[in-house]
């Protein structure tokens, strides 16, 4: 991977595992792959969503970051980026992938998920969704997502458990538990660059 030049993407590298090096599926779950693929607008760093049909045939309705199995052949990462294009219009060659973080089982439906970080290279990306799977794709700030008070518990029973309400979508399940891991590592990369080169 070549150096970025941005103190905050640097310092996000380096708290990722590896590509190609974070660990391996477990043995009889369903491999798959996501990617946080941040994007800068108006000098902010975004993350773009899916909100899934409500007749899809994993994770009904849910929010999703963009991503889905793994194929017999391809790697975690070429999974990611491929559902990445499918799913949002992001083309392979515009992500640049920074590394990955922990992967997490999801017992109900036994998916072991290997969520990657990456940039979007060149310009805003003109989002298209998977009409077929998807209701829409959207976007949040980071900085919505790292602010703590945008994260709500509910209620004792609840099957949202900790979540993240944004218009009239929710962030929960498992998407919430995979950034429960990556928004730290944001949160401390920005820190960094800030002292790097205040302003970042």
């Amino acid at each position: 991977m070549i150096n970025s030049g941005n103190p905050f993407l640097d310092a996000l590298r380096q708290s990722l595992l590896p590509v190609e090096g974070w660990g391996k599926f477990r043995v009889g779950a369903r491999p798959a792959a996501v990617v946080a693929a941040l994007f800068e607008d108006a000098g902010d760093w975004h993350l773009p969503f899916v909100a899934r049909r409500p007749d899809a045939p994993d994770h009904p309705g849910q929010v999703a970051l963009p991503g889905g199995g793994v194929r017999p052949g391809e790697s975690a990462w070429e999974a990611a980026a491929r559902e990445c294009a499918e799913e949002i219009g992001v083309a392979p060659h515009s992500l640049q992938p920074l590394g990955a973080g922990p992967p997490l089982y999801a017992a109900v439906t036994n998916f072991h998920v290997v969520p990657f970080v990456a940039v979007v290279a060149g310009p805003r990306p003109a989002f298209v969704h998977q009409a077929s799977e998807l209701e829409e794709v959207f976007e949040i700030p980071l900085r919505e997502l790292l602010a703590d008070a945008g994260w709500l518990e509910a209620e004792p029973g609840s099957w949202l458990g900790r979540h993240f309400p944004w218009r009239e979508r929710i962030v929960w399940g498992l998407t919430a538990r995979l950034l429960a891991d990556l928004l730290p590592r944001f949160r401390e990369a920005l820190a960094r660059a800030a002292q790097v080169e205040p302003g970042v």
